[in-house]
């Protein structure tokens, strides 16, 4: 194996490319009738699910503190009283990790498209702003951690942040280059798999193909208007582009 000579990498986002976070939805869209939240109800009127959802998300940084000071002022037009602005936060937190097991699931196909990009000799590996430990269950319980030797997760947030930095795909990478014994890392032959605009962000700045699914948070047009490298409507389309991918 010459110096930048290896298999394709392609690195997946998790919610809302592999797992279709069904029990976010519904935990963020039964959060919306909490009448103790007091809620700026003409703003409420024009929010959905989704919205909630991204609220959290976006609430990811580096440490856990500025976490929740993060996600306290995403909700801050939505609940302007800051006491139960902070219950309906943690509440919700734990609504969502209830949710998430009861009515949460891979999107039909995710196994076998992944089994079938692993026969082809393809490297995967993950990275999410979600908590490693969760991550590691849904793998184990879809029975597909074999296929994820390596990934990094929001537990790794204070060394490597979190997406749209490009520093978790290229922490993944290293770990991959020395995982696998490659002597480089040739990123051409590596993509990025995600929904969000972050991911599209944090592929493009890492310098690896980016490819946006629309299984997820994100429509067509928001997408587009990122520019990433190929738009798909979900992973079980990538056996189709691997050739345009990854050209050899």
């Amino acid at each position: 194996m010459n110096a930048v000579s290896h298999p394709p990498i392609i690195i997946f986002d998790v919610d809302g490319v592999l797992l279709n976070s069904k029990g976010h939805f519904l935990a963020a869209l039964e959060s919306m009738h909490d009448r103790y939240a007091n809620w700026n109800y003409e703003l409420l009127a024009r929010t959905s699910a989704v919205d909630i959802i991204r609220r959290f998300e976006s609430g990811a940084k580096k440490r856990s503190i500025p976490s929740m000071n993060a996600i306290l002022r995403n909700f801050k037009d939505l609940i302007p009283n800051r006491f139960r602005r902070l219950i309906y936060v943690a509440t919700m937190g734990k609504k969502i990790r209830k949710y998430d097991w009861k009515f949460s699931d891979f999107f039909p196909g995710t196994e076998k498209t992944l089994r079938d990009l692993q026969s082809k000799g393809i490297i995967l590996g993950a990275a999410s702003n979600s908590n490693g430990d969760r991550i590691s269950k849904w793998f184990k319980l879809k029975k597909v951690d074999d296929l994820f030797p390596l990934f990094v997760s929001r537990d790794d947030r204070k060394t490597y942040g979190v997406k749209p930095s490009a520093g978790p795909l290229l922490a993944l990478l290293v770990k991959i280059k020395k995982y696998y014994n490659y002597s480089k890392i040739d990123r051409s032959r590596v993509a990025f798999v995600g929904d969000l605009i972050t991911d599209v962000q944090a592929a493009q700045s890492a310098k690896i193909k980016s490819v946006a699914v629309l299984s997820g948070h994100s429509i067509r047009e928001e997408l587009e208007f990122h520019n990433p490298d190929f738009i798909i409507p979900n992973i079980t389309y990538l056996p189709k582009i691997l050739k345009i991918l990854f050209p050899e």
